[in-house]
């Protein structure tokens, strides 16, 4: 009875829109790599359904374990993911600049992605048992703690991109776990300082001319829209100040580190994302030539194996970063709708879950998995249309590489995992 009931709750359509969307990327993998006749890139869409092939057989373990082993598991599992970000820091196999890899029984992992699934555990667990409220700072500083370690661990390799996933998994959680809307734009506020108060920098750079107040303007309105909202709301009075101050620190430190700490081809990346034109052979070439890739797709595409952009390589990274800009190419208009179409049902499918559950760490692990789903979905699909700068963020499902769809599959076997275990702990 009790096997009936689990086959009863298993998720069909969750798990084959996850399927599916494996499936398509081993295609779209095939079709940016097919051209090359030599080097390492020849038939590694092999390599792609093995690593899909696992991440079904992982989904399958994974729901057939007892939720309280992860629930019981979770702070070993983020002691043990911290381990592996030391080891890589220190004896890591260097890739592209950054120290990201380890060897483990012959195979190069990336211990960033599995430190995903540890914090998820930890901060799921913690916030099923406190809650969080920024009238008492206090409750924020375990939480910090967790967030903090793998954040600069990750960050000293350095990979920011992964760095940020660890903050955009967070804050959803923090939601859940007891913070209002209004609670989340005053922590996000001085984030938004810091990009509005970067504009004038970024405009002036590489000219003679000073930038005037007319281009603060942008933080000016936010800053006073911000402490209107003080105003009206008379949260507690140390979030007041805390608000106030950390958006005037944040806005003034960015002129700082803009001329003392960033690389002229830093600041070369942050002003090809809004003028990729600045750098056109340099930072700014990826999402030109991905740009040209989506638009010459048009509405049907140019057909399968047939897109000009993918078959002479003019997108780098194509199979990795840069796969929706294939599939743009390659299926047009219409494609790339029908891959977000299957995205937002995953997403959808996955929050629906919820409520039909009563168990909050279950809840906070949808929310977690689902965040970090969405984040690189959105992070990564904004780079390819230039709407973001290029953070090396892969595509869920789509891109290559073995560390990632693993840890997908993880994600979506916790997913599942919440419909078929005793809520009762």
């Amino acid at each position: 009875m009790k096997d009936l009931h689990r086959k009863v709750n298993f998720d069909f359509p969750f798990f084959f829109s996850a399927v599916l969307l494996w499936v398509t990327g081993i295609f779209l993998v095939y079709s940016a790599t097919n051209i090359h006749e030599s080097g390492p890139l020849v038939g590694i869409y092999k390599q792609q359904i093995i690593w899909v092939i696992m991440a079904i057989l992982i989904i399958m373990a994974i729901v057939s374990v007892p939720g309280r082993f992860f629930y019981n598991f979770a702070y070993f599992a983020y002691f043990l993911s911290l381990l592996l970000l030391i080891v890589a820091l220190f004896m890591g196999v260097s890739s592209k600049g950054a120290e990201r890899w380890i060897m483990i029984a012959g195979v190069k992992i990336q211990p960033s992605e599995f430190a995903k699934i540890g914090l998820l555990l930890a901060l799921a667990r913690y916030l099923s048992e406190k809650t969080v409220s920024l009238e008492k700072i206090t409750s924020f500083i375990l939480p910090g703690i967790l967030i903090a370690l793998p954040f600069l661990l990750v960050l000293k390799q350095p990979d920011l991109g992964t760095a940020g996933v660890f903050c955009a998994m967070a804050l959803p959680m923090f939601y859940w776990g007891g913070l209002t809307i209004l609670d989340m734009l005053f922590i996000i506020s001085p984030i938004i300082s810091l990009i509005l108060s970067g504009i004038p920098l970024i405009l002036s750079y590489g000219s003679d001319q000073m930038w005037g107040i007319g281009e603060t303007v942008p933080w000016g309105v936010f800053f006073l829209a911000i402490c209107a909202v003080l105003y009206i709301t008379r949260p507690h009075f140390f979030i007041i100040i805390a608000v106030i101050i950390t958006n005037l620190i944040t806005s003034t430190i960015t002129t700082v580190v803009w001329n003392s700490f960033l690389k002229d081809y830093q600041k070369m990346r942050i002003i090809s994302f809004i003028n990729p034109q600045a750098d056109p052979f340099g930072s700014g070439y990826q999402v030109i030539q991905s740009k040209v890739a989506v638009g010459s797709g048009y509405l049907f595409g140019k057909g399968y194996l047939k897109g000009t952009q993918t078959k002479l390589s003019f997108l780098p990274e194509q199979h990795t970063d840069f796969i929706f800009s294939v599939l743009g190419e390659q299926f047009g208009l219409i494609g790339c709708v029908g891959v977000l179409m299957l995205f937002l049902f995953l997403i959808i499918r996955g929050f629906s879950f919820i409520r039909l559950l009563r168990n909050r760490f279950f809840n906070l692990l949808i929310v977690g998995s689902l965040s970090i789903i969405g984040f690189h979905i959105f992070v990564n699909i904004a780079m390819t249309l230039g709407m973001m700068p290029v953070t090396g963020i892969p595509l869920p499902f789509l891109s290559y590489g073995g560390s990632f769809i693993l840890t997908v599959s993880i994600l979506i076997g916790l997913i599942l995992n919440t419909r078929m275990s005793n809520q009762n702990f």
